[in-house]
């Protein structure tokens, strides 16, 4: 009997990574066939990974288009760097996204099987094979497999992390620990942030062996190698683009909001952390993980706990790592983006934890001995009814993506000029497909891009004027309509957006017009005297450059900015604003000490009721400090008003002067108005 047991758990140590590998190609077939024969990924960023590794194969690393400078636009550098060494071996043209793809599949093949290997070693081969099999069916690890995404390979090196630690772990010498770890951080940021217990234990048990000091320091630094590596990523992206946190998590993290305070940081977090616990727990109609899975998740990790030995060290991991990367990605706007991608990754360690809790479950009932197995039936049976579930979510996201931008991109390629740069919101398909140098609107490919975008089109449009004329999109394609992120569709009101030269569901394709960029930059009216400075408010440089603040009065309010076309005189302005609810301040520079100043202020105070008296138009000013007195922010309906805030030249006392823009008294009416800029005249 035991010699027969042995052989079924042989048996399904080896059928886990056979069903992985079939039911990721039966993903990829699925979608080839719904798709026409060709396959399409379910997001648009697989075609960015792919763009930036075709890149790296001819010799331009990290350059997303020819001559472009160094951009942190892919999520997974360690990903791209395979993708591209593959490239450059003579994976091109049609074979190479399927081959990426396929790369996936086998990825996800290799961590059903190390999960199997890894719920052997710390708790016994049925809790092994089971789990082996709940992940090589798991729906939404079967759409990142077949996703041209990074999801898989970053699973592979959890768990191979969890596999080598265990095993170097009773002999206290730890060799290819510290690489998966490193790898796995290069994979992805959040990887690491689940993984640090790891290199935290290696250096601290290295540091206790009773060794001759020079081989305990050694055996240190070599532990802390994922923190070297990292370290030099984010150094490398500083030197280069300037910042060292990826273009990716300055336009997705809660972080690069406007005017953020720690409480609606907090906020937001904890909704995203809230929403995570519901879909673990299976309570949802997701799909994501079976009823009950949270639960038994966290048992299992006690299990694991209470064992001792190397097993301690898994559990403690999974259930660390499991709220530190949840922690992690909560911070991010997208978090439940695009099937909650970034979870899927961290999901075969989960599913093995809850595994062994079901086994725990099973045991206490004390039904029988088959009353884990039959359990685990159950939690394999709502598995199973997920994945047509997840067939359909995969061909219905690869259909949007082959409606919009597969169809923009293969459009460009015989309908604009050669030279023509498109400026997009999904910017992989239309580089990769399309050929034509792109401007990434959001930020993720085009550095700059990113905190412009969140802050409102406004923003954006000043950063688009600041590039240079060669640098500027000559066609732009956007959303109609963008319910959530960035909403690109109110760059018409800047005056940039010329005729639509094509129209596709929900996507209109612009020719861009620039010719207004610089109409805002003056008053309306002659100026009597010499302009000393110019505060252009809605451009984060100019804001940047003289202190701008806004201190908001109403909890949650973000300060967006917006552009805005007016006809006056005869002929139209193009400027930006941004949205003040509260108090507004910035440092004046280059005036002439002892003169006056008049300060022509550009607003709009229209609103919140159009027609009526309202203390939101009221403001106290104050400069360096003394209180000037009340200024009417006078309402114009045509779109703004130019009014003079007059500075005695007796509190000019320098070069440099502050000026706030308060409420008439405190807990008084919020002064509400866009401010569009201000010009110092002496």
């Amino acid at each position: 009997m035991p010699a027969r047991r042995w052989r079924l758990d042989r048996i399904g140590m080896w059928a886990v990574p056979l069903v992985a590998l079939a039911a990721g190609l039966a993903f990829v077939l699925i979608n080839v066939h719904y798709n026409g024969g060709r396959y399409i990924p379910p997001l648009d960023d697989a075609y960015i990974h792919a763009q930036y590794a075709k890149q790296i194969g001819q010799g331009q690393f990290l350059q997303y288009n020819d001559g472009d400078p160094i951009s942190t636009g892919a999520s997974s550098l360690l990903y791209v760097l395979v993708l591209g060494a593959f490239y450059f071996l003579g994976v091109h043209g049609g074979l190479f996204l399927p081959f990426a793809v396929l790369f996936g599949v086998v990825c996800h093949a290799l961590t059903a099987g190390g999960v199997a290997l890894l719920g052997r070693r710390v708790a016994g081969p049925v809790a092994g094979v089971w789990a082996g099999f709940l992940v090589a069916l798991s729906g939404p690890l079967l759409w990142g497999a077949s996703s041209g995404m990074e999801v898989s390979i970053t699973a592979l090196l959890l768990v191979g992390t969890l596999l080598m630690l265990v095993r170097e772990l009773p002999g206290g010498v730890f060799r290819w620990t510290p690489v998966l770890v490193a790898l796995a951080a290069l994979c992805r940021l959040e990887a690491l942030v689940f993984l640090l217990p790891v290199p935290l234990l290696m250096i601290y048990l290295s540091a206790r062996r009773a060794r001759p000091l020079p081989v305990r320091i050694g055996s240190m630094i070599w532990s802390a190698l994922p923190f070297a590596v990292i370290g030099a990523q984010l150094l490398f992206y500083l030197v280069t683009t300037g910042h060292s946190s990826p273009n990716g998590s300055q336009a997705k993290s809660h972080l690069s909001m406007p005017n953020l305070s720690f409480g609606e940081l907090a906020g937001k977090t904890a909704d995203n952390f809230s929403a995570f616990m519901e879909i673990l727990a299976g309570l949802n109609r997701q799909d994501f993980a079976f009823p009950g899975a949270l639960a038994l998740a966290a048992l299992g990790v006690a299990v694991l706990v209470r064992d001792g030995g190397p097993r301690r060290w898994a559990g403690w991991t999974i259930g660390i790592g499991t709220v530190l990367a949840l922690g992690a990605i909560s911070t991010m706007g997208t978090a439940l983006w695009q099937q909650v991608r970034y979870l899927q990754p961290f999901l075969p360690l989960f599913v093995l934890a809850a595994v062994i809790g079901l086994i725990e479950v099973g045991k206490r009932l004390r039904l029988g001995d088959k009353t884990p197995v039959a359990l685990l039936a159950v939690a394999a049976l709502f598995t199973a009814l997920s994945v047509p579930t997840w067939v359909h979510n995969a061909v219905q996201d690869s259909g949007g993506i082959r409606e919009r931008v597969v169809a923009l991109a293969n459009w460009t390629k015989g309908n604009l000029p050669e030279d023509a740069r498109l400026g997009v919101h999904d910017v992989g398909a239309a580089a990769y497909l399309g050929g034509h140098p792109t401007v990434d609107l959001v930020g993720l490919t085009t550095n700059g891009l990113a905190k412009p975008a969140l802050n409102g089109m406004g923003a954006l449009y000043e950063e688009l004027r600041a590039m240079s004329p060669e640098d500027r999109p000559d066609y732009i394609a956007i959303y109609d309509r963008m319910p959530n992120g960035v909403q690109l569709e109110h760059l018409a009101e800047a005056g940039v957006l010329g005729a639509p030269v094509l129209a596709l569901p929900v996507m209109t394709v612009y020719k861009a017009d620039w010719s207004l960029i610089d109409t805002g930059d003056k008053p309306i009216r002659p100026v009597n005297g010499t302009i000393r400075d110019y505060v252009d408010v809605g451009s984060m440089t100019s804001e940047a450059d003289h202190d701008h603040v806004v201190r908001t009065a109403r909890a949650g309010f973000q300060p967006m900015t917006e552009a805005r076309t007016l006809e006056t005189g005869g002929h139209q302005v193009v400027d930006s604003a941004r949205h003040i609810i509260g108090e507004e301040e910035f440092t004046l520079h280059n005036l002439v000490p002892g003169k006056q100043v008049r300060l022509i202020a550009r607003h709009d105070s229209t609103g919140p009721k159009p027609g009526l008296y309202t203390g939101a138009r009221d403001v106290r000013v104050y400069a360096d400090g003394t209180d000037l007195g009340k200024h009417w922010l006078k309402p114009e309906q045509k779109g703004w008003s130019e009014t003079v805030i007059t500075i005695p030249g007796n509190l000019v006392t320098g070069p440099e002067l502050t000026v706030r823009l308060a409420p008439m008294s405190p807990f008084g009416p919020s002064p509400d108005f866009q401010a569009f800029g201000y010009w110092a005249v002496q």
